[in-house]
């Protein structure tokens, strides 16, 4: 759900109000604060009343009408993570990095523009630390992709005895699935269960641990983790846990069973969301399930009010060709306008799908749909080519080539490599 939007009058009153909070403080009524009107600028919806609260910060400083302390700097950080080496900088000239607060709000916007080595640095020399902290340098890895880097801070913060959480075991677990070490998630997982508990009840670990275990090969145990979360009534209508085991079947090529449980979904009254519907539309894609495709894909819109995205068209358009239907994918993916949100490389499955199937006219319009998007793409012509050839339309051949020297596009040369020994 889209956030709420403020009306343009509350939006200009806070612009003028922030701007004269940061002149002179006293302009300001007694019961606003300037702390708390640059707090609700920087968690503002509107793009351009966030961009407002660095430079009321900046002038509030330079003007000293306003002392700067944590509770200012924190939700400028979280509006303007590019200017986090400034504000480090306007932090530790203040003497405010030995707020914990602080620090955490600098390591969260470092990490938030992928400088995890500067979030980790910011943590070894920071002297006050706590799990909060950690989980912030620890997000930074895992929104970097870094994942022996996050498992690896993951011993340093258990090193100094800083209380694990939800989050702290997601983030390990998230990591042990990325690279597949099945013996330390099995590790994380009884670490997490000694530690928090009920397991069960934090949706988002559960759902990590599924995804773990998929990725580790361990299909029965991700059935077995999600299937301990519903008999203790824990993510029971949660979308993300499902979701998870709808890709935990598919990751494994068991298109049947994800057909089967997203139909156990919908069935328990849960709405599906953009990822479940990739889900099961792939399933169906690989499964050949032609119909069940085509009425999952119509019900997006019709009953869930989802936009289709250009991961959805190719599912369905892929599922079409290979079924040898190409002129219902063509109708499909060109209905209503909706051919703008369709990538090149599902126009470039259709059209090989046409080459397979010698169908000349919609091959040649997914060509020139395929072209608008990338006229460099040689891959596009020398398909269209092999489609003209095997239609033995030899003339168009001839003048596919002379349009492709004419934009200065040649057919990368094929070569073999010999290796031959002593």
């Amino acid at each position: 759900m889209p956030p709420p939007r403020m009306a343009p009058n509350l939006a200009a009153v806070l612009h003028a109000a922030l701007l004269r909070a940061a002149g002179s403080a006293s302009h300001l009524p007694r019961h606003i604060t300037f702390n708390s009107l640059l707090a609700a600028a920087a968690s503002s919806p509107h793009r351009r009343l966030r961009a407002l609260a660095l430079p009321a910060l900046a002038l509030a400083h330079a003007t000293g009408s306003v002392p700067l302390d944590s509770y200012a700097l924190c939700p400028v950080l979280r509006a303007a993570p590019s200017a986090a080496e400034m504000l480090h900088a306007l932090a530790a000239k203040s003497g405010l990095l030995g707020s914990v607060f602080v620090s955490c709000a600098l390591a969260a916007s470092y990490g938030g523009s992928g400088r995890f080595l500067d979030a980790r640095r910011l943590f070894d020399e920071s002297p006050a630390k706590n799990s909060v902290f950690g989980n912030a340098v620890l997000a930074a890895y895992v929104g970097a992709a870094k994942w022996a880097l996050a498992l690896g801070f993951t011993r340093r913060f258990l090193e100094l005895g800083l209380q694990v959480n939800g989050c702290t075991m997601t983030a390990v677990v998230r990591a042990c699935g990325e690279v597949a070490n099945a013996d330390l998630g099995v590790q994380a997982h009884g670490h997490a269960v000694r530690k928090l508990g009920g397991v069960e009840a934090n949706v988002f670990l559960v759902s990590a641990l599924v995804d773990m275990y998929a990725k580790c090969g361990l299909v029965q145990q991700a059935e077995r983790v999600f299937g301990l979360a519903q008999e203790g009534n824990a993510g029971r209508g949660d979308v993300v846990l499902w979701t998870a085991m709808l890709n935990a079947y598919g990751r494994h090529g068991q298109c049947k069973e994800v057909i089967q449980k997203y139909d156990l979904m919908v069935a328990a009254g849960i709405y599906p969301d953009e990822l479940a519907m990739l889900a099961v539309l792939s399933a169906c894609q690989h499964a050949r399930e032609v119909a069940k495709g085509l009425e999952y894909f119509e019900s997006m819109y019709e009953h869930y009010g989802l936009v289709p995205t250009p991961e959805h068209y190719g599912c369905v358009v892929n599922m079409l060709c290979r079924a040898g239907e190409v002129a219902k994918a063509w109708e499909i993916a060109t209905k209503n306008g909706c051919n703008s949100a369709i990538g090149v490389s599902t126009w470039g499955a259709l059209l090989s799908a046409c080459r397979d199937c010698g169908n000349v006219e919609v091959g040649r319009m997914a060509a020139q749909k395929a072209i608008e998007l990338e006229p460099a793409n040689v891959g596009i012509y020398i398909e269209l080519s092999n489609l003209y050839a095997r239609a033995c339309l030899w003339e168009e051949i001839d003048q596919l080539r002379e349009a492709m020297k004419e934009k200065g596009l040649e057919k990368d040369v094929g070569f073999t490599w010999v290796e031959c020994g002593s």
